[in-house]
């Protein structure tokens, strides 16, 4: 990374070293709060895509393979560390990038650090497992990197993607070739060249940004990359799972939810409503575990909708470098128009406003993609807002009577990704949990991820596992290995 003039400039990382060329297609960088240039970052091209990649498999052959489980667990720990020192200064790069507040980048932030360092313990801890004992053979099995990962990932947790797939693949003993949003890729850039600071070998992780319907099918047609995970839409899954299926290549996917969040008639509505309105919320409603189906048990239906109004409409919008802000901006100008038609359809189809439901244009916000806190009652599932995922601040209302029917309703989405319920009866919530068609169900909490609890997606939601032990083996591939300890045996064709 560079700077010209103030201004940030991205080329990419290899093998080779932190490259910033002269020449080629550079996509400008807009800071999404105030709309000001902030840089520029390069789309690379197939040809330099294919050294990059070929570079990291000459790393992976001739080095990374070879390092001992331990020693790379301290690279990883140092690694994690440097993160950790300059964890403000990432923040501020992150805040410009992706206008988040301040205390979301320094948030995810220190996930990365988690995760990292959960990783990193787990180094010399990957083993394998003998097979049953017959006389005279030796069975056993170990699971073996698969040499050069991808990556592609999305713009809302550019410090979060990074711990969640490199650190895994790595303390696997793979290198990894990371596809960074072409929106803000920044803070992935710098944290790349933080691992090479922390000793970590050049090839190892490898950053390249681009127009994902670009650069995306580029990374995974490059015979070079034998796996990928990715997280984004479902449109961009699909072409993903397509062109795996061309080249025979296992992927884990990631794909948004539109999560269920099962009021019952006795739940604590004083913790209920505000973490309910936060999940929608945090991060400007730019979250896949967004509950932005909140169904309510009719008798507190009336209740919760006014609660859930007055906490909309107190949140105070504002610029992510205000300390009082509590909501910042959208990505973009087009995912704000993006948010905007869908609510204009919502209520098109029926659902009553009750909160926001426009544009936050006001001064100093004029500038920017931000977009008020929106809250719609009167939801019906076919409703637009309680089918497509937003990914903006936009929450919906939906009145049930029955256990039954908030169980059959919450299923009926094609995500099934999350879930929150909340309440105090023990055999309401476990029929629930039990019931509930989602990789995560979470009781009396919400967005409770940890380093060491596996998440994965059901349905449209994706597949494949994320976070604890079971994502390093899915960067791993199983081998057995069969051996004959006779020496007399009867020979074929004697």
């Amino acid at each position: 990374m560079t700077n010209i003039d103030g201004r940030h400039r991205v080329g990419y990382i290899s093998a080779r070293g932190n490259i910033v060329p002269d020449k080629g297609e550079y996509l400008p960088l807009e800071n999404p709060a105030t709309g000001e240039q902030i840089g520029e970052a390069l789309e690379v091209d197939a040809g330099t895509l294919g050294e990059i990649i070929a570079d990291a498999r000459a790393t992976y052959e001739k080095s990374w393979r070879r390092v001992a489980p331990d020693v790379r667990g301290a690279m990883m720990f140092r690694w994690a560390n440097l993160i950790e020192q300059r964890r403000d200064e990432l923040a501020e790069l992150e805040i410009t990038d992706v206008g988040h507040l301040r205390k979301e980048a320094l948030g995810d932030i220190d996930t990365s650090v988690r995760l990292i360092r959960y990783y990193a313990g787990m180094a010399d801890k990957i083993q394998g497992n003998t097979f049953s004992q017959f006389p005279d053979r030796i069975a056993y099995g170990v699971p073996e990197p698969y040499g050069v990962v991808g990556a592609i990932t999305p713009f809302n947790a550019n410090a979060v993607m990074v711990g969640l797939k490199a650190a895994p693949a790595m303390v696997a003993g793979n290198c990894m070739v990371l596809k960074a949003p072409e929106t803000s890729p920044l803070l992935m850039f710098k944290l790349i060249e933080l691992a090479v600071e922390a000793g970590i070998p050049p090839g190892v992780l490898s950053v390249v940004t681009g127009r994902g319907h670009v650069v995306g099918p580029m990374l995974m047609d490059n015979r070079g990359i034998a796996m990928i995970s990715f997280t984004g839409s479902v449109g961009a899954g699909r072409s993903v799972i397509k062109q795996s299926a061309e080249n025979i290549m296992p992927v884990v996917l990631e794909l948004g939810g539109k999560s269920p969040v099962i009021l019952l008639d006795d739940a604590n509505l004083d913790f209920a409503v505000p973490s309910a309105v936060h999940s929608n919320f945090v991060k400007s409603g730019q979250s896949c575990v967004a509950g932005s189906r909140i169904l309510v048990h009719s008798s507190i239906y009336d209740e919760v909708c006014a609660r859930v109004a007055k906490f909309a409409s107190e949140i105070r919008v504002g610029l992510p470098t205000d300390p009082e802000s509590q909501m910042s901006t959208l990505i973009s100008k087009p995912q704000r128009d993006h948010v905007d038609a869908l609510v204009s359809s919502a209520v098109s189809a029926g659902a009553t406003r009750l909160a926001g439901g426009a544009p936050a244009d006001w001064a100093p916000l004029d500038g920017g993609a931000f977009y008020q806190p929106t809250v719609l009652a009167d939801v019906e599932d076919d409703n637009p807002a309680a089918m497509q995922e937003a990914f903006g601040p936009m929450a919906s209302l939906l009145r049930f009577d029955t256990v039954d029917e908030a169980l059959a309703r919450a299923n009926a989405s094609d995500f099934g990704l999350s879930a929150q319920v909340w309440g105090n009866d023990a055999m309401a919530l476990q029929h629930l949990v039990q019931n509930i068609e989602a990789g995560a169900v979470w009781v009396n909490t919400y967005r409770a991820a940890h380093p060491t609890l596996p998440l994965g997606g059901m349905k449209h939601s994706g597949y494949g596992v994320e976070y604890g032990f079971e994502a390093v083996l899915a960067y791993t591939r199983p081998k057995s290995v069969m051996w004959d300890l006779t020496t007399e045996r009867t020979l074929p064709y004697a």
